[in-house]
């Protein structure tokens, strides 16, 4: 699979066989009111089997894969859910304050009720599907799943240029 957007991380193998991801901290910040902070943030992640750099790409584009499906689904899951709620204002409120309260408005009533209950469902279950996707992809990675380890800069750095460990292509934006 060709990358259509620039790399914003580098991985690294060290050599008790552990990968290492590094991506700027800017990546994680979300409060506009505040700057984005300068550097990288290095996550250590275990391992179930030996990795190749090759692996970690894999796993990578298949975790971009997850999101973007997951992103799709999500908005398809809060629309409907919308639709559903503003059916229902329109059929319970809106129509009968006007005076169109018609043949059909039952008809709006009884089809928004199960339109906002499967929104609804989406948008409670969709992050769980989520999670278990993300689970899923690094377990057949060779990650293990327990939450990655966050390392000091200083911890990372000696980790990083200790003998055996292999990096891969770096931050596109020369970061890295």
């Amino acid at each position: 699979m060709t990358r259509q957007r620039p790399r914003t991380h580098q991985w690294h193998l060290i050599a008790d066989g552990t990968a290492i991801k590094a991506y700027p901290k800017a990546l994680d910040h979300s409060n506009p009111q505040r700057e984005a902070p300068k550097g990288l943030k290095y996550l250590r992640y275990a391992t179930t089997r030996r990795l190749t750099l090759a692996d970690l790409q894999v796993i990578e584009d298949a975790l971009d894969e997850s999101a973007a499906r997951y992103e799709r689904v999500a908005r398809a899951v809060t629309l409907t859910g919308v639709l559903g709620l503003a059916a229902m204002i329109i059929g319970w409120v809106v129509l009968p304050s006007i005076g169109l309260d018609g043949d059909w408005t039952p008809i709006l009533r009884l089809t928004s009720i199960p339109v906002l209950a499967v929104g609804l469902a989406g948008v409670m279950f969709t992050p769980l599907v989520m999670r278990r996707s993300i689970d899923r992809i690094r377990t057949e990675g060779g990650l293990d799943v327990s939450e990655p380890k966050v390392l000091k800069e200083d911890e990372a750095l000696a980790l990083l240029h200790a003998p055996g460990t292999v990096s891969g292509p770096a931050i596109e934006d020369g970061t890295l």
